[in-house]
């Protein structure tokens, strides 16, 4: 692989400038995520209905998991700068209509336009292979995963207290200035990225792609709240199917798709997307989990009554340790291969959950639960796009990883359900009021269940290959 800046560091900036810049972007992104939780509580008081706040944090996911993809192939083509530059200043724009928005019509309006900063994510990853030395490329992807962890860090605790000190009107000016700041050091640290020649491409393959998947996701994460089986929920999921398999015979049959389902013909690329998928169904439905434990009352023998400041607060020490954990991974990705990462991130995480599974009695015992999975969690999150940096064609790098969020993003759907049918399975009621929690048997199922998948998600990254040089090969 030809790096267009790999063997030296950008003129105009050196080269932890030009990690920290990308660093800031996805730290924009994650805030953006995080951000609406910490002012949900504000926002329903305003407009009472919780079904609208969830659709201001699901369409938003919905948006970006869509885009990705797409929004990574065009980087790939048209230049990873521009076309983050040009997602950041949308994502400000987005950001500053809901923040004046006069109505819930106008706020969601400007959510759905934010929900494009999505896509970050892969640019970044994209612009780490472009523009450091190969050795030093596992390591920066990995502080992108990290942060991924500061930014939802960021968005809970400084989302907070600008909800507490002022109104939710607030969180959104905070995400315009964190989208401003980041445009300004990616347009100032780092070079032009080349573009590709565009003759040839089959854009309707991606015109395709992204309606289709936002239908999927819409089906997946709409059907359990108001059923699978309404008529609008099965017309999403019909033209989901539809707009797919119309898609995947142009990208097969095409010779230069701009979504190409070939690259997964790569045994690293199917299988680190494999990895994901079982990641996403399992470990990453942290915050489903301990949200309920930590703020279930304690007569149900497994809550620990906490309020949800507290239950935040939980989480914390956890989004702090995961800071370290992407450039481990990535340390240990370069030196000794994705395979031995991906195993012990693997390892950690199972570590977690079981420590979880036999110690839940105080908030210290699942503080310490949450460190472990969660540092876990993140080593293995964060080799996933390394392998694909090294597996994939430089000139698909950012499509590939972008593919892989759309697959995070799915079965995280997917994965919550399960969860959530799995807590319900066993319940006791309050006489007092009504309200239904899971029993101590619910909450071992689900754990035991997550383990289950943690174990496997190990097991098949053995199949990864031995070593570093194997994926270098391409670099």
């Amino acid at each position: 692989m030809a790096h267009s800046a790999a063997d030296a560091v950008p003129a105009r900036a050196s080269l932890w400038a030009v990690v920290g810049a990308l660093w800031m972007a996805e730290i924009t992104g994650s805030f953006e995520t995080a951000m609406i939780l910490a002012a949900s509580r504000s926002l329903l008081a305003d407009f009472g209905d919780p079904v609208l706040i969830g659709w201001l944090i699901s369409g938003y996911l919905l948006i970006g998991a869509a885009v990705a993809a797409v929004a990574g192939r065009l980087g790939d083509i048209l230049g990873r700068r521009q076309v983050l530059l040009i997602l950041l200043a949308v994502g400000a724009a987005g950001s500053l209509i809901s923040a004046v928005a006069p109505n819930y019509e106008i706020l969601l309006a400007g959510r759905l336009i934010q929900g494009l900063t999505g896509a970050i994510l892969p640019l970044c990853i994209g612009l780490v292979r472009e523009n450091l030395p190969p050795e030093k490329v596992s390591m920066g992807i990995g502080l992108m995963i990290s942060g991924a962890s500061a930014g939802t860090a960021l968005g809970l605790v400084l989302g907070g207290w600008i909800v507490d000190n002022s109104s939710w009107h607030g969180v959104f000016f905070a995400s315009a200035l964190f989208c401003a700041t980041s445009f300004v050091l990616i347009y100032a640290l780092l070079p032009r990225s080349p573009r590709l020649p565009v003759g040839k491409i089959d854009w309707l393959s991606g015109i395709l792609f992204a309606p289709g998947i936002l239908a999927l996701l819409f089906y997946i994460s709409n059907g359990p709240k108001t059923g699978w089986f309404e008529p609008a929920n099965i017309g999403a999921l019909l033209l989901a199917l539809a707009l797919l398999t119309w898609w995947l015979r142009r990208s097969l049959t095409s010779d230069d798709p701009l979504i190409d389902i070939r690259l997964f013909r790569d045994r690293n690329i199917s299988i680190a997307n494999i990895i994901t998928g079982l990641t996403a169904m399992s470990t990453l439905q942290i915050t489903l989990v301990f949200s309920i434990m930590l703020q279930a009352p304690r007569w149900t023998l497994v809550g620990l009554g906490a309020t949800a400041t507290v239950a935040g607060l939980a989480k914390l020490p956890s989004n702090i340790g995961s800071l370290f954990a992407g450039p481990l991974s990535g340390w240990i990705t370069y030196r000794g291969g994705g395979r031995m990462a991906m195993i012990v991130g693997g390892l950690l995480t199972v570590a977690g959950w079981t420590l979880a599974f036999f110690f839940h009695d105080t908030i210290v015992q699942v503080i310490v639960a949450l460190c472990v999975i969660s540092f876990g969690t993140t080593m293995f999150f964060a080799v996933g796009p390394t392998i694909l940096a090294y597996a994939a064609p430089p000139e698909r790098t950012s499509e590939t990883t972008g593919v892989m969020t759309v697959v995070r993003q799915a079965f995280l759907g997917i994965g919550a359900q399960i969860v959530a049918v799995l807590l319900a399975s066993d319940q006791v009621t309050s006489p007092e009021t009504g309200e239904r929690y899971p029993t101590p048997a619910a909450f071992d199922t689900a754990i035991l269940y997550i383990i289950a998948l943690c174990i496997l998600a190990t097991l098949v990254a053995l199949a990864l290959p031995r070593g570093m040089r194997r994926y270098g090969s391409k670099s």
